[in-house]
């Protein structure tokens, strides 16, 4: 038997956000419900609350784990990999594990980098770091990489990928126990309704995040989350699949059964941005009358020829259809574009720009696209030679903040590609002053005024991030 890990520290790294935009991680949610649920003793802190890497260490000191579980998304890597060097040389006995997108996709890699890591879990860890803890034999529990040290050799040992759990259902959803759920500003809840994409979009690195099989957790097992909050006065939740929709009878009978069970007033969000072609009118009303009220949409490019090229498996009328009804329904309606996938020219960026100002949409947001390693798009990239640095540069900085182009094609340049950024954020900001001007509208050119200084670039980035301010964005949301 290896030894058992009793006392669990997890922890949620910072990756840019502050304690005024702290949101709950639901991934870390469902690993925490899974130590409770295995009467495995465990404490969380979240970063993103305003906690420091001094406040880590002296957390460490009271608490005294025997294992610290940290999250790794790739944009950041790089800081957080000095935060667990600092554990480690402060704690050198304790064991530290890290899973995560990061992780799954780049695997040993991941050890190999940080000599401070002893344990990685590749995609689902709910039963792998239970196993983990109970002292199950390393080389047994699959999912897992591990150091193996024998007569001075080290060895970085992967086991094999965990066949996914295709019955959701029995996962136990996260009751967030231990969580500081209220110094959230804006407590919404998350929701995972479905693990999995069966798309093929070239630029998505889903096979090694998250798998191409598509499980789904039953309409019943999705409300029973939603009535676990709702009574204790919760009624903000964001679905944060990309595929609640796939499956059209279970959005609808999930509305029913929220129906059913008279659960009002609530405000549900799918921000993460859902496929076009997966609602009509219909569904959409349905999803109105229960409580939906933000849809975002992955548009990607206002372009047949370039949504064919990146695989994307719809048409643009199937994306305008959806929209439209959308917007006349009246939800907040957000859009995603990609811009510079190899193929797409200038002007085809620019009919998306154009077509992000067509209806009134809340929001759209455009971004350099960003080569995921082991995707068609970072393999055709590399074999071309197109790249203009190495992943583990561009990974560790890529962010809606930073949107310097990790390659260039024949049809634009770097500098093109950062011109077509900026005039991107125009767009993004047009809109954004459009949306404004809509909801106050009553105060007549006062609203204007409102619009063009709420979108400056000053005011978003120093204003913007304070208690007060939230608290107005929350309003303006809810109106």
């Amino acid at each position: 038997m290896n030894k058992r890990f009793k006392r669990v520290l997890l922890i949620n790294p910072s990756y840019g956000n502050d304690q005024y935009t702290a949101v709950l991680t639901a991934g870390l949610g469902y690993i925490a419900e899974s130590l409770y649920k295995n009467k495995i003793d465990f404490k969380v802190i979240d970063m993103d609350l305003g906690y420091t890497n001094d406040n880590i260490l002296e957390l460490i000191r009271q608490y005294k784990p025997d294992l610290i579980s940290i999250g790794m998304i790739s944009i950041g890597y790089k800081k957080l990999n000095k935060l667990i060097f600092s554990i480690k040389h402060h704690f050198p006995n304790i064991k530290i594990l890290t899973g995560g997108p990061h992780v799954s996709t780049f695997r040993t890699e991941v050890l190999e980098r940080c000599r401070s890591i002893d344990y990685a879990i590749v995609l689902e860890g709910e039963n792998t770091i239970v196993e983990l803890c109970n002292g199950i034999p390393l080389k047994k529990i699959q999912g897992l990489i591990y150091r193996d040290i024998n007569n001075g050799i080290e060895k970085i040992i992967f086991t094999g990928e965990r066949p996914f759990t295709k019955e959701l259902d029995k996962i136990p959803f996260p009751k967030y126990r231990g969580f500081e759920l209220k110094r959230y500003p804006d407590l919404t809840i998350p929701i995972v309704t479905s693990r999995g994409c069966p798309h093929a979009c070239t630029y998505c690195p889903v096979k090694t995040t998250i798998g191409r099989m598509l499980r789904v957790r039953s309409a019943k097992n999705v409300v029973d989350e939603l009535e676990y909050w709702y009574k204790r006065g919760i009624k903000s939740f964001g679905f944060v699949d990309d595929n609640f929709t796939f499956y059209n009878e279970r959005v609808y009978e999930i509305c029913n059964e929220i129906e059913r069970r008279k659960l009002k007033e609530l405000r549900i969000n799918l921000g993460n941005g859902i496929r076009a072609d997966k609602v009509d009118y219909d569904l959409l009303k349905c999803m109105k009358q229960v409580g939906f009220h933000e849809i975002a949409f992955g548009v990607e490019s206002a372009n047949d020829r370039v949504l064919k090229i990146m695989k994307k498996g719809e048409t643009l009328a199937q994306i305008e259809q959806a929209i439209k009804a959308a917007c006349e329904l009246g939800f907040d309606v957000g859009l995603f574009f990609i811009l510079g996938i190899p193929g797409e020219t200038e002007q085809e960026v620019r009919n998306s720009f154009k077509f992000a100002l067509k209806y009134p949409v809340a929001y759209a947001y455009f971004y350099n696209v960003v080569p995921f390693p082991n995707s068609e798009l970072y393999n055709y990239l590399k074999t071309n030679n197109l790249l203009l640095t190495n992943y583990s540069v561009y990974l560790n900085s890529s962010s809606h903040w930073n949107n310097m182009p990790a390659f260039a094609t024949p049809e634009l340049s770097v500098k093109q590609r950062l011109k077509l950024v900026k005039e991107g954020r125009k767009v993004t900001k047009t809109i954004l002053r459009r949306r404004i001007k809509r909801k106050f509208k009553s105060l007549g050119p006062l609203a204007d005024v409102g619009a063009y200084v709420f979108t400056i670039d000053f005011i978003q980035k120093t204003v913007m991030h304070n208690k007060i301010t939230k608290k107005i964005i929350k309003k303006m949301k809810d109106m």
